[in-house]
């Protein structure tokens, strides 16, 4: 991902770029193709435990999504208070060193969650600092999607929250939060140059999930809470089942969705789509990282069981008018090229120059490419007799940072570098 920093928390100056890989609708379906693990994951959580400052446990197991917030069963924790990785559950990094944090604890009742934190760091992740107090209900990791927000410093951004809430914006660090006018369901989060950009499906009431919905991406001046445009994605696809497009990526100007399997893209800050070769030889969800205006990344994959799938690795440079294939990998038949992993995939990212990627693939498969996803190396037997996984990466140059579900941070500076920071535990 692209990020880049306002040194000592000043004001935004320079382009700030945040992408978000995963989008909403996207995601829900890879995972039902990787269900097995996030079926074992959660019947394991209940063993899970969060350590504040390395001291006490917490188990914390998924709630429901469609379970109302419970009032918090304890007090927040104080501003300033130190906390290790072990309940990080969202990240955004600046620099090697500097970055900030959603951190959650659950109640002792495993039904809700007691207070979600703002938190910082200064040191890599491995030690956070409490600088504010998410609203209750906010914040639910369980939710496909959940870790979306972006930052410009540790004191200034934008959350998300579960549909049908709004966005939330701080100017403070978290210590205050006012909601911002752009309602639905979210997919991604953009800031750059000043702007901010969100994209979020809406349906009419009582008829989600149904081609009555649209949709929307809206425009806002860094700090607002209200939107400069608000505009819905039209359909681009002739003789339309009507399908709503899904935000796979967005980078300021440019954008990137799926509608049924035809891919549409924006250059305008989505004031206007257009159609582009979609490289996907199957109607699978895709993830794609946007490196550039036009040199862009797309992840494609066909489940075939048991957590295995068809992959194939593909880059464009002219903003999706042609692609070429970089990397595929089989569980069939031994077709490999590029050594890429013969699973489905939870994560893909990729660095800003767009020469370092990585791929989640499960408990015990991260791995990693130096050479733009032409060859691939497994990073080692990290997290396969913990069940560690994650929903995506952060990165700032070569060195990357993975929320671990359910809680806690794996964090790698080369492909043999990988660790985990502090994790829940449930072994």
């Amino acid at each position: 991902m692209d990020l880049l920093f306002e040194k000592k928390d000043q004001p935004l100056v320079e382009e700030i770029v945040v992408l978000i890989p995963e989008a909403r609708a996207n995601r829900r379906r890879r995972w039902l193709r990787t269900g097995t693990i996030i079926v074992v994951t959660v019947a394991v959580v209940l063993l899970l435990s969060l350590y504040v400052g390395g001291v006490g446990a917490r188990p914390s197991p998924s709630p429901s999504p469609n379970s109302a917030p419970a009032k918090a069963s304890i007090a927040p924790l104080a501003v300033g208070t130190m906390i290790n990785a072990s309940s990080v559950t969202a990240i955004q990094m600046f620099s090697a060193s500097r970055g900030v944090a959603i951190s959650t604890f659950w109640n002792k009742g495993f039904t809700s969650i007691d207070h979600s934190y703002l938190t910082t760091t200064v040191d890599g992740g491995t030690s956070w600092r409490i600088t504010g107090v998410l609203p209750s209900g906010s914040w639910d990791p369980s939710v496909v999607g959940g870790e979306q927000f972006a930052f410009v410093s540790t004191r200034e951004g934008y959350i998300e929250q579960p549909s049908p809430r709004t966005p939330l914006f701080t100017s403070n660090g978290g210590r205050t939060w006012q909601s911002v006018a752009f309602v639905g369901a979210p997919l991604a989060i953009s800031i750059m140059n000043g702007k901010v950009e969100l994209s979020a499906v809406r349906c009419p009431k009582g008829l989600g999930g149904t081609n009555r919905c649209a949709t929307h991406v809206g425009i806002f001046a860094l700090g607002a809470l209200t939107p400069t445009s608000d505009t819905a994605i039209p359909s681009l696809v002739a003789r339309s089942a009507n399908e709503t497009p899904q935000v796979l990526a967005l980078s300021g100007p440019t954008g990137v969705a799926l509608e049924g399997s035809t891919l549409i893209a924006t250059s305008d800050w989505g004031a206007s789509w257009r159609r582009v070769a979609n490289p996907c030889s199957v109607e699978e969800p895709a993830d794609v990282q946007l490196a550039s205006v036009s040199r862009w990344f797309m992840l494609c994959g066909q489940g075939v069981g048991m957590e295995k799938a068809n992959n194939w690795i593909y880059t464009t440079t002219d903003g999706g008018h042609t692609w070429t294939l970089v990397a595929k990998g089989s569980p069939l038949r031994g077709v490999q090229d590029g050594n890429i992993g013969p699973y489905s995939v939870n994560a893909f990212g990729v660095s800003n120059d767009g020469r370092t990627m990585w791929i989640d693939g499960g408990p015990g498969f991260l791995e990693m490419s130096s050479d733009g996803g032409h060859q691939w190396h497994f990073a080692g037997a990290i997290g396969a007799k913990t069940n560690l996984t994650g929903p995506y990466f952060d990165s700032v140059g070569d060195e990357v940072w993975m929320p671990i579900l359910f809680g806690g941070l794996v964090r790698a500076t080369s492909a043999s570098s990988w660790k985990v920071v502090a994790a829940s535990s449930f072994r």
